[in-house]
């Protein structure tokens, strides 16, 4: 090191260099993590549509001893393919309601409607009761009312609960900037790093030094977290009582912390080769500085 500001400087600018690397990697990750295609997959990979079905005819069972309706009367006009559609588009309108957009999921099943329409009919014809507006009225609540059911199965991530409490309205002003925090703390590395080098014109190897501790204790301050949410297995802990939006975000979490793990150690050891290139060619830079 040439002088005393020069050091403190690099020192600074390191530091800054640390967090804008996490913040590239956090913004990079949740751009290729957290998106349509990647919930689907988790979907689809873990079942979420026969877990949809053992909770729904699990509820409707609990509910025929109230309603009188026994779950066969809906469980045998639904099937995983028929929930594995809703699925999917609950998680295309929850992305997005994320970008900033307005939809909604409208679902239709004939076989349920006739199924729930022939229920009634027969019930009301075996105690030879009255088809009236009561019962009209009764026969579509039980139809809007196993619609929202459905929906409310299959909505796996919890979007509508998300957007009706505000929070994905929050969530949207930051997913609609992940590109321009990309794009920002690029930047702002690339002219920290410009930053280095003229702090270090006159041994030009002290910025890869500096360059390489940078990425070191980005990559570091990475792992270690992600490491400990693993090796604890800490995302099991969360006490979510449907088995579809349970399996959803742990998931998902571990999707995100081992990317992010893997991100940090390529992280980590790009910054260890660069001190290694460093300690490697400084003495011949000094070398070269003497004569």
């Amino acid at each position: 090191m040439k002088n005393a500001f020069s050091y403190i400087a690099s020192i600074i600018v390191s530091v800054l260099l640390v967090f804008c690397t996490i913040a590239a990697m956090g913004a990079g990750i949740a751009k290729v993590c957290i998106n349509e295609k990647q919930f689907k997959c988790i979907s689809d990979k873990y079942d979420l549509d026969e877990k949809v079905c053992s909770e729904l005819e699990k509820y409707f069972k609990e509910r025929s001893s109230a309603s009188g309706i026994p779950a066969d009367v809906y469980m045998d006009a639904i099937d995983t393919e028929y929930l594995g559609g809703i699925i999917d588009r609950t998680i295309d309108n929850g992305f997005h309601r994320l970008r900033g957009g307005i939809s909604s999921t409208e679902l239709e099943n004939e076989a349920l409607e006739e199924s729930i329409d022939r229920f009634f009919n027969d019930y009301a014809d075996s105690i030879g009761y009255q088809k009236d507006d009561k019962f009209e009225q009764k026969l579509k609540g039980t139809k809007s009312g196993a619609y929202k059911i459905i929906g409310e199965y299959c909505d796996v991530y919890k979007f509508g609960a998300l957007g009706s409490h505000g929070v994905l309205g929050k969530l949207s002003q930051v997913y609609t900037r992940i590109d321009l925090i990309m794009v920002g703390a690029a930047a702002t590395i690339l002219v920290l790093l410009v930053m280095l080098l003229l702090l270090n014109l006159d041994a030009k190897s002290e910025a890869v030094y500096w360059t390489g501790v940078s990425a070191l204790i980005a990559g570091i301050i990475g792992i270690v977290p992600c490491v400990y949410l693993l090796a604890t297995d800490y995302f099991s802990s969360f006490s979510i009582k449907q088995a579809q939006i349970y399996t959803a975000y742990t998931e998902t979490m571990k999707l995100l912390t081992n990317t992010f793990l893997y991100t940090s150690i390529g992280v980590a050891a790009l910054g260890a080769v660069l001190i290694i290139v460093y300690v490697i060619f400084k003495p011949k830079n000094k070398a070269q500085a003497a004569a």
